[in-house]
This record gives structure tokens, sequence and C-alpha cells, in this order.
């Protein structure tokens, strides 16, 4: 008695085994159960996008006058600052000083924030050239006109 295999005792390309059809649509259904969350969110997501391109860094930190003519620049308390603002800080660094702490606020890369969002709208999209003009040929031709001298 011969051992039966998943597949029917199939082999595919090369003798390797055909994977079963049941396995496979396990790891797609999967995958797109992850494209459906995200599909769903998508209005969300849009909306934290675009409020992440919109924020700037004074959103995050003030710059006032300083005593001495210059200027000088102060963090706003978190309470202050907008939620968008928040989510668009990619790093902050202390750095203790000789003069108090040197505070650096990084903030995320605008350019590829503007591209990605540029590009799920459709707007990198090279159009289609519909409206270009085209060549037509046309050819008349002219009924002969009968000979009389017959």
């Amino acid at each position: 008695m011969t051992k039966s295999r998943s597949n029917g005792g199939k082999k595919g390309v090369g003798g390797r085994r055909v994977p079963r059809p049941d396995f496979a649509m396990g790891r797609v259904t999967k995958r797109l159960r992850g494209s459906k969350i995200i599909y769903d969110a998508r209005d969300d997501i849009a909306m934290d996008l675009m409020g992440m391109y919109a924020s700037k860094v004074t959103d995050v930190v003030d710059i006032v006058a300083g005593e001495d003519g210059g200027q000088t620049v102060r963090l706003r308390d978190v309470d202050d600052i907008p939620d968008n603002a928040l989510r668009a800080i990619k790093k902050i660094k202390v750095t203790p000083g000789r003069f108090g702490d040197v505070v650096e606020v990084e903030m995320i890369d605008r350019v590829k924030l503007g591209q990605m969002l540029a590009k799920a709208a459709g707007l990198l999209d090279v159009e289609k050239e519909v409206d270009k003009p085209s060549v037509v040929s046309i050819e008349m031709v002219m009924p002969e006109e009968d000979k009389k001298d017959e």
C-alpha cells in the first residue's frame, strides 16, 4: 500500500510537492486581514499624516526676545503642544551643558512625508496621453467613368 500525499500524489515542477490550496489561502487571508484593518482606517491614517505634514517646529518651541536683545528658544509645555506636532517629533535629545541643558528637537522628514502623501493621492502618477492626436490616413477612391468608346 502506498502513502497518499495531501496534493493527490502529484509532484510539481522539479519534483517538489505542490502546497495544499487551503494552506496557501490561509496565508493570503492572514495578509488581507491586516490590509482590511488599514483599509478601514484609511481616512484616520490620512488625517494623521496630513496633520504631521502641517506641523511646524514653532508648534513645539517658542522663540522669544531675550534680555540682551537676542532671541531665546524655549520648549513649550507638553499640554500646549498640538497632538499632530507631538506625532511629528522624531527625536528629542537633552545634552547637559555649561550654561544649562541643551535640548535638540528633531522633526520628521516633511519632504518624504509629502512625497508619500502625493503618491497616495495619485498626484505623482503619469497620466495616459488620451488626448494625444493620432494620425489617420483617409484615401478617397473615385468611381471610374464608363468609357463611351466601346
